[in-house]
């Protein structure tokens, strides 16, 4: 029994200490050879080394990118599929972005993404408003990933 125990806890270190190698490296992929600031592709070009809020944030794009596919498919987004990412509580790329306006663009955006997934229909109306949360939010901080936010609302 004591050698199972054994076992197991050592398959599960070994787990956890492979899952952060991966994250660890998923990150720093992320950030490395890096020219523009835009998310225009799925490697994104950073020569600052992003900094966790930004790579929250286009880890938030991919998800909005994948519910908008759901909605137009004429599915329901749950919040089990796509949890909410608290991108503000993170280390920001410019810690002067942290101000009241950026937490009430934060407090807005979340407002908006749990209207979406609490509705019952007009899916698309409110992942509309979610995306539109963003756009506001980045048109006063961070303008860099605007272009590919712009192109994330569903056409009605």
């Amino acid at each position: 029994m004591r050698l199972k125990s054994l076992i197991a806890v050592a398959f599960a270190t070994a787990f956890i200490w492979a899952c952060n190698q991966s994250t660890t490296q998923v990150a720093e992929n992320a950030s490395k050879d890096s020219t523009t600031a835009e998310c225009e592709t799925e490697t994104i070009k950073d020569p600052n080394n992003a900094k966790p809020m930004a790579l929250m944030m286009r880890q938030m794009a991919i998800q909005a990118d994948s519910i908008k596919t759901l909605i137009v498919r004429g599915e329901k987004p749950d919040s089990l599929r796509y949890p909410f990412i608290r991108f503000y509580l993170v280390e920001p790329t410019d810690p002067n972005v942290l101000e009241p306006q950026f937490f009430d663009n934060a407090r807005l955006f979340q407002e908006a993404y749990r209207n979406l997934m609490s509705a019952d229909n007009n899916h698309t109306q409110y992942y509309n408003l979610m995306i539109n949360a963003c756009v506001k939010c980045h048109e006063s901080y961070c303008s860099g990933p605007l272009k590919r936010i712009r192109k994330l609302p569903i056409a009605s």
